[in-house]
């Protein structure tokens, strides 16, 4: 779940900082690298969210049930649906925070465009 989430951030991350740097004609690697530098605190506070939300599943999920015990069970509650689709449901939320962040938070553009600025 963790391997997930990281990953979808690390997706979004570089789709959305390659379509702006396009905008801003700046080497794609120096703007990632741009982008992470000014964003790092999103993603440490994203990687604690989701490491307190993994500690706390615990107490909520049986993880002794296994994903082929899950499929073989006919009208799952919501509960077990979101266990046995684990990795994709983080990986969406992974996305979608990341994305936010993108959208809404613009620090890591603003960086961008003071580097284009810059150049």
């Amino acid at each position: 779940m963790l391997g997930a989430f990281i990953l979808a951030q690390l997706l979004i991350t570089s789709i959305m900082v390659y379509n702006y740097q396009k905008e801003k004609d700046v080497p794609y690697l120096v703007a990632l690298k741009t982008y992470l530098k000014a964003e790092i605190g999103y993603f440490i506070i994203g990687l604690i969210g989701i490491l307190s939300v993994l500690f706390l599943l615990s107490d909520f999920i049986d993880l002794s049930v296994t994903k082929k015990d899950l499929q073989s069970i006919e009208g799952k509650s919501l509960k077990q649906n979101l266990q046995l689709y684990f990795k994709t449901a983080s990986f969406v939320i992974g996305g979608f925070v990341q994305y936010i962040a993108f959208i809404y938070k613009k620090k890591g553009k603003a960086a961008i465009d003071k580097l284009a600025d810059k150049i």
